[in-house]
């Protein structure tokens, strides 16, 4: 792999700098699938607004819609896809096989600019490049009740991150997160 992929709303940068994440880690995050970066382009979109497997090398990419109206709300935006040299970025080193980082900021090799991603992220799919499951369209191993995101929350919770956005895009998962919470 030569060359790898990071999405940014933010334009005309000439190095990608290391930034704090889930992870805890200081890494410039990137991957090796553009239509993967380009899911990155909105300041909204994270797991609680879709699912998203595969790394468009050795897996198909499906990016599963949770609520109606989401993928319009979070995608309806623009955005750069920048490619960096992979020869610093390493795999393995997060749960999520599309996902390399490196420990160091990046040199820009070039960049492009997507002027709306919901509607690439369609195209990408008309040409199987991505699988675009829209609500409530999904997968059978991902609930329609979105109850799966609940361990994932209770993780960022132990992390010390704020997690009020999830109560509020899911006050019917509440009472079972607080539940589930409470025995882990």
């Amino acid at each position: 792999m030569e060359y790898v992929y990071h999405g940014s709303s933010i334009g005309n940068l000439k190095v990608i700098k290391r930034n704090k994440s889930t992870h805890l880690k200081e890494w410039v995050y990137a991957t090796p699938s553009i239509a993967v970066s380009m899911i990155f382009l909105s300041p909204l979109g994270n797991d609680l607004y879709y699912y998203l497997s595969g790394d468009g090398i050795n897996y198909p990419i499906e990016l599963v819609e949770r609520k109606q109206g989401m993928f319009e709300k979070i995608f309806n935006c623009s955005g750069f896809v920048y490619k960096l040299n992979a020869s610093n970025f390493k795999s393995g080193k997060t749960e999520w096989s599309a996902e390399v980082v490196s420990d160091k900021d990046e040199l820009v090799v070039s960049y492009e600019y997507i002027e709306n991603v919901y509607e690439k992220l369609q195209e990408l799919s008309k040409e199987g490049v991505i699988k675009l499951y829209l609500y409530p369209d999904r997968p059978s191993h991902i609930p329609l009740d979105n109850s799966d995101l609940i361990n994932k929350v209770i993780k960022w919770q132990k992390n010390g991150f704020n997690i009020n956005k999830f109560f509020e895009l899911y006050p019917e998962l509440k009472e079972q997160f607080l539940i589930q919470s409470s025995k882990s």
